[in-house]
């Protein structure tokens, strides 16, 4: 049986056939300009001047927002920080707790002993030797009776070594001595004997004339300086060195050696030095 006839299509129609193919692999044009033309108008009207700035307007929907640039933030280690607030907020809470005990045992032992300070008056002042030299110095030596009294029911008072006493006129130290080292007792008066010395103790002119004009008055005013280092004992508990500090404006009548020296006016105050 003989082969139906084919039909083969003209040139022409394969020609298109193949354009047609063509065109479905390329990519469509666009539907409509990013920017409108109307937006490319340069600021003197003429779009696309080539010079010219020109003002674009995009789409709100087609505008990419910039980018942030990233942040670092930098974190101090929590651990070293802790540990540093902890040692801070113990060492607080230990001192707070050591000055609260202070102050409660300090209040316990004023209440318990009731401390007073001790009392120091001159009584008694001998002039073994007093001269004013031709070269303006003075030396002098005196024995002064010096009465300490603790009134204390319950306290009693070392008194120490490297303690300090002397006389002065003017503001000039005449002579200076030292005080016993000595323990005194509760509600006790202890009587001292204390020998000050000076030599060549440089003076001016008009202290001289000064202190002649009060020889012939009978009134020479003096004032006695004392520094004395102790340690307050309450019952077997011993306090850490104090000192008191004793100052005394004293009026006697006259300074020569060998007469009796009377005291007009005395008058000691005692603090305790700081």
């Amino acid at each position: 049986m003989a082969d139906p006839q084919r039909i083969y299509p003209a040139n022409e129609d394969l020609e298109k056939a193949a354009a047609a193919h063509e065109d479905a692999y390329k990519s469509p044009p666009p539907s409509a300009p990013l920017a409108p033309r109307s937006s490319l108008v340069s600021e003197k009207g003429d779009p696309g001047t080539p010079g010219r700035v020109m003002h674009v307007q995009f789409p709100k929907d087609q505008v990419i927002p910039p980018r942030s640039a990233p942040r670092y933030h930098s974190r101090p280690p929590k651990r070293r920080r802790s540990f540093c607030c902890r040692c801070l907020k113990w060492t607080c809470c230990i001192l707070f707790i050591l000055i609260v005990a202070i102050v409660v045992a300090a209040a316990i032992l004023y209440a318990v002993f009731q401390p007073r300070i001790p009392k120091f008056s001159v009584d008694r002042i001998e002039i073994t030797s007093f001269s004013v030299n031709s070269d303006s110095t003075i030396s002098s030596k005196l024995s002064v009776d010096v009465t300490a009294r603790n009134p204390n029911k319950k306290i009693g008072i070392k008194y120490l070594g490297d303690s300090y006493l002397a006389v002065f006129y003017s503001g000039t130290e005449l002579c200076k001595g030292q005080l016993p080292v000595f323990y005194q007792g509760h509600k006790n008066t202890t009587n001292l004997d204390v020998t000050l010395t000076g030599s060549n103790v440089l003076i001016t002119n008009d202290m001289v004339t000064s202190l002649n004009a009060q020889q012939q008055e009978g009134s020479i005013p003096l004032r006695l300086k004392a520094d004395v280092p102790v340690k307050i004992k309450f019952g077997k508990l011993k306090t850490m060195k104090i000192t008191f500090r004793v100052r005394c404006n004293l009026v006697v009548d006259r300074l020569a050696a060998n007469t009796r020296v009377n005291m007009k006016e005395k008058n000691c105050k005692v603090r305790v030095k700081l």
